[in-house]
């Protein structure tokens, strides 16, 4: 049931974001003079911000002891909400010129409602055709990593990241009348790698690209993968603040066989991101 093309299906947008990240800031290097000192020096970041997601691919099955059961696309069967708009937060800690930790968190909850055309079975509930059911998918994101710089300079700075996304998701689905509810969710932490670029084009203007990506395989219990990308633009408008804008798409697939969950859930999301960034 694991999806051999989830990779294939968010490379292409990742290697575009890479060759325009390349273009612009090549262009800049022979536009300006280098600053002195390294790229990027503060010590501590806070940035708040909105990801506004006006995409969404969410496909899952939720197991019963008894077999598998149906896979569900949550827009096209159950109406569910494709778009949203969310607070997100993100920080770092930078010990010193080479090392830093990073942490982002933000939790995306979308609702549907919609009557049935056939009959679909949940886990041990089984909805009937022409039944109105309502549903609730919430995924919540807490990503702790560490970067390393490898090449840091007045201009750039090249980082390897390493980490873990704990991902968590909960869903839950009913009939309009209440008369049947199954409800299904797990915690599930995954480990990443990648690899970040900070590029300033001038002191107060600086474009930032991160690709992240992993597998992992756990015996018979538990399979997931993700893969994540995000081009971005700030500019400072003082010493201590910045405002900034940027593009982000995330997937993420995972199969569980265990006590609380058996299942499997294929899930991407795309948007923009808008934000404020305080610096000291």
């Amino acid at each position: 049931m694991f999806n051999n093309d989830f990779m294939k299906a968010v490379a292409a947008p990742m290697v575009a974001a890479i060759i325009t990240s390349g273009l612009v800031t090549g262009s800049a290097v022979a536009a300006e003079d280098e600053a002195p000192g390294v790229a990027f020096p503060d010590k501590y970041m806070l940035r708040l911000g909105a990801y506004f997601v006006d995409g969404t691919d969410t496909q899952f099955s939720v197991n019963s002891p008894l077999g598998l059961g149906a896979v569900i696309d949550y827009q096209r069967d159950l109406g569910g909400e494709s778009r949203d708009t969310i607070p997100r937060i993100d920080a770092y800690y930078r010990f010193n010129e080479r090392h830093r930790i990073d942490f982002t968190t933000f939790a995306i909850d979308r609702k549907g409602s919609t009557t049935l055309a056939i009959d679909i079975t949940i886990g041990d509930e089984n909805f009937s055709e022409e039944e109105t059911i309502n549903s609730d998918i919430k995924y919540t994101l807490y990503k702790l990593g560490y970067a390393y710089s490898f090449y840091h300079s007045p201009k750039v700075e090249l980082s390897f990241t390493a980490g873990l996304n704990i991902t968590s998701y909960d869903l839950s689905f009913s009939t309009s009348t209440g008369d049947k509810a199954e409800a299904a969710g797990f915690t599930a932490p995954l480990p990443m790698f990648g690899l970040r670029m900070g590029y300033a084009i001038t002191p107060k203007w600086s474009v930032q690209y991160l690709a992240e990506s992993f597998f992992i395989e756990f015996e018979d219990s538990f399979k997931g993968a993700l893969v994540s990308y995000e081009l971005s633009t700030e500019y400072k408008l003082f010493k201590h603040f910045a405002i900034g804008a940027g593009l982000a798409r995330m997937g993420t697939n995972v199969e569980v066989n265990d006590d609380n969950w058996k299942g499997q859930v294929s899930d991407s999301y795309r948007g923009y991101t808008l934000f404020g960034t305080f610096y000291f």
